[in-house]
């Protein structure tokens, strides 16, 4: 970790202190955060990451010269954050048991993803920084419910009928319906999501305790590759942070685990293998997660780890913290727009992981373009 700067490694001790992934040493505390814990820059990471929560339960693992004494006034920034995400955590959950019920009432199979679901496998669940909360259902009920839900919704965004997707509020709490596994990197990739997402409903899924009630969640071999590939969509789009990598890692290491066979089996269908390996190898290396718990681990690829951690930092929590040219887009025609967003698409965000996965790059340079010609002749 010769590359990154203090508050950055320190940074990433905690957020591996804060899951549980390790316990800090001494030798490590002391080589690491020596005296002093740099409380700005760490902080200042935390909050572009939306990772509060966690390193605050990281600090608390601090025993060394560098933990906070009593009534620090330095936590208090920290805290702070952590009372809100704690109280948007209650919100989110006191709210998802009302919206399935109304959903399994009408005899469809909603299962919920991502957020709310992963934060159950978290040390603390409520200090797992939450955004909001994703629903995911078999093609032919998104319709349905997404009839069922709209009337009673208070503001509607992100309506894209393409690939199933629309995104709602009902007061300030936001909710997104899925009725596809919809990566938008090869055609090919999601036509093979597209089936075992079939085969995921088939087989029937789990439940997770939410608020004290049960909801249904995907079986553990799904899940662990919807996730997978979630986070891989953002990497070569938008930008993704280290809470995603932090999601998907904690998911492979808890007691229901996929199975190993079936996801090699899986991977190699969707020409994925080599880049789970490559992030099996970021979680062992960057988190201190344990290789004997990570299904499909190989090895440590540091040149390549040490790339994509530079673009988590600069990325941030799906990309909010990378900095974008401000544009005055009443000077730019509809036309100049497009084809500026093509761009960027297609060449710029695909291509720039060239250099840590080249084949993958190339393969999704050209899937992304049959995409973003689609957008740019629809308008989409």
């Amino acid at each position: 970790m010769k590359d990154f700067l203090p508050a950055e490694k320190q940074y990433l001790a905690l957020l591996s202190y804060g899951a549980s992934l390790k316990r800090p040493s001494a030798e490590e505390e002391a080589s690491l955060f020596g005296d002093e814990l740099d409380w700005k820059g760490v902080y200042d990471l935390a909050s572009a990451q939306g990772t509060v929560g966690v390193i605050t339960d990281g600090i608390g693992c601090l025993r060394g010269p560098a933990a906070p004494v009593e009534d620090d006034i330095r936590l208090d920034p920290y805290l702070g954050d952590l009372l809100l995400i704690e109280r948007r955590n209650r919100s989110l959950d006191g709210f998802i048991p009302k919206l399935f019920v109304s959903l399994l009432d009408a005899g469809l199979h909603p299962v919920l993803v991502k957020g709310q679901a992963i934060a159950r496998i978290y040390p603390v669940p409520s200090h797992r920084e939450s955004g909001d909360i994703d629903v995911l259902l078999p093609p032919d009920e998104y319709y349905v419910a997404r009839e069922i839900l709209l009337p009673k919704a208070t503001k509607v965004l992100d309506d894209l009928p393409e690939i199933l997707h629309v995104g709602m509020y009902f007061g300030k709490v936001e909710v997104e319906l899925h009725g596809t596994v919809s990566t938008l990197m090869s055609p090919r990739l999601d036509r093979r999501l597209a089936v075992l997402l079939e085969e995921s409903f088939r087989r029937g899924g789990a439940t997770e305790t939410i608020d004290g009630k049960p909801v249904p969640v995907p079986d553990a071999d799904f899940n662990a590759l919807y996730v997978f590939t979630h986070f891989l969509h953002h990497y070569w789009s938008e930008g993704v942070g280290f809470r995603q990598l932090l999601d998907w890692t904690l998911l492979l290491q808890s007691a229901s685990g996929p199975d190993p066979q079936w996801l090699r089996s899986r991977l190699r269908q969707l020409r994925l293998l080599h880049l789970w390996e490559v992030f099996a190898g970021f979680a062992v290396e960057m988190f201190g997660a344990d290789p004997a718990r990570l299904p499909l681990y190989r090895k440590v690829w540091k040149r390549k780890n040490r790339r994509i951690t530079r673009y988590l930092i600069r990325c941030g929590n799906f990309g909010h913290a990378a900095p974008r040219p401000d544009r005055d887009k009443d000077a730019e025609s509809y036309l100049q727009r497009k084809v500026r967003s093509f761009i960027r698409l297609v060449f710029i965000e695909r291509l720039r992981h060239i250099r840590v996965f080249p084949l993958a790059s190339l393969r999704f340079f050209f899937g992304a373009c049959r995409y973003g010609l689609r957008r740019l002749v629809k308008g989409e």
